[in-house]
């Protein structure tokens, strides 16, 4: 007798209510079996990279198999609303990658180094279709895809924004600096890597199947009927409103609208853009994690309830039971997600349950 395939599916009730701002009885529930530190979601694969700095070649895709069906059969039996994703490691800043910056490999860690010392070299950021780490990006992509083979979604990396990439390529100190410096051709740079993003984005989400008639977000997981793309800036703590808005609004306002579903990370740090994103038309999510060393939730319920009035808010983290509590008491469930996140999945599946329990009280 043959094995039965485990296939968590998506349900899609809840999450086109979701997506509708519909009154429901509860928030929509996704997970995450792990923590924020993500360098252990590969240790298989990680573990066959040199310590030293990486060539696309380097990233052989077969040794990773063992970690995504670990991750896969971690996740499946939890019952969530929506079903684990399976995306382009993680742990690979791809994007800065391919726009040129040194990639370094050590003990797991993996990181991308600065390189444009002078904006006079700004015109060698662009978008070959032979890039090699583009090209590895995509093979990965294709690989992913042969490795569901049905048994659960598959989305694009996680690719950050135009400021963190302008971050990676100059360095934060020289990043802020260039605000005064360099601020033209900053706006310039900005623009240049909004472009890059909006492509790579593209080109990977072109090779991606619906899964149940609808396609998975990945790390901020959530399921849609459209594509849908992600993106974060969180070198954004770095800067004021002011300079946010002079230099970085008008290119996430660009990336809120390239797909038919957008959606954009935030820390609580940055939670001062709250009243900007909401004017942006086309964005249709605003996630906020609930970062181990705070704010509490409570202090950022006023952030909540304001996005909650116009926006679909995901609210990521490893919730206690005083985080749900407060929480049901304060927001409400129309347009509300929250992912579950825990270091085992019996822990993830315990809150589930006990959220589940909760609302229905």
């Amino acid at each position: 007798m043959e094995e039965e395939t485990i296939k968590p599916l998506p349900d899609p009730a809840r999450c086109d209510a979701f997506w509708a701002r519909e009154d429901v009885d509860r928030p929509l529930l996704s997970c995450w079996v792990g923590s924020f530190t993500i360098a252990g979601h590969y240790p298989h694969g990680t573990a066959s990279l040199p310590n030293a700095e990486l060539e696309p070649d380097d990233i052989v895709f077969e040794q990773f198999r063992p970690d995504y069906e670990s991750l896969f059969v971690s996740h499946a039996a939890i019952g969530a609303d929506v079903p684990w994703a399976a995306f382009p490691l993680m742990t690979m800043p791809w994007v800065e990658a391919i726009i040129g910056c040194p990639i370094y490999h050590r003990d797991g860690n993996i990181w991308a180094a600065p390189w444009l010392d002078t904006y006079e070299a700004l015109e060698k950021i662009e978008l070959k279709a032979d890039n090699p780490w583009f090209v590895r990006l995509l093979e990965l992509t294709d690989w992913l895809v042969e490795l569901s083979a049905g048994r659960f979604p598959v989305s694009m990396s996680l690719m950050r924004g135009p400021l963190d990439l302008l971050s990676a390529l100059r360095g934060p100190q020289r990043m802020c600096l260039d605000l005064f410096d360099h601020p033209e051709e900053l706006d310039e740079a900005l623009q240049r890597l909004t472009n890059i993003w909006i492509d790579i984005a593209r080109a990977q989400l072109a090779r991606i199947p619906a899964f149940e008639g609808g396609y998975s977000s990945g790390m901020i997981n959530l399921w849609s009927r459209e594509p849908m793309a992600w993106f974060q800036d969180d070198a954004l703590a770095l800067w004021s409103p002011k300079y946010y808005r002079r230099h970085l609004r008008s290119c996430e306002e660009q990336l809120s609208r390239c797909m038919g579903v957008t959606g954009i990370h935030l820390h609580p740090v940055s939670l001062f853009v709250i009243k900007d994103l909401m004017a942006m038309p086309e964005l249709d999510v605003i996630e906020v994690n609930c970062d181990d060393e705070g704010p509490t939730m409570s202090d950022m319920i006023p952030y909540l309830k304001r996005t909650l009035k116009e926006k679909n808010l995901v609210i990521w983290g490893a919730f206690t039971m005083a985080d749900l509590r407060v929480i049901k008491e304060h927001l409400p469930s129309r347009g509300l997600a929250l992912q579950v996140m825990a270091e085992t999945p019996d822990e993830v599946r315990i809150t589930v349950d006990r959220l589940r329990r909760m609302w229905h009280d």
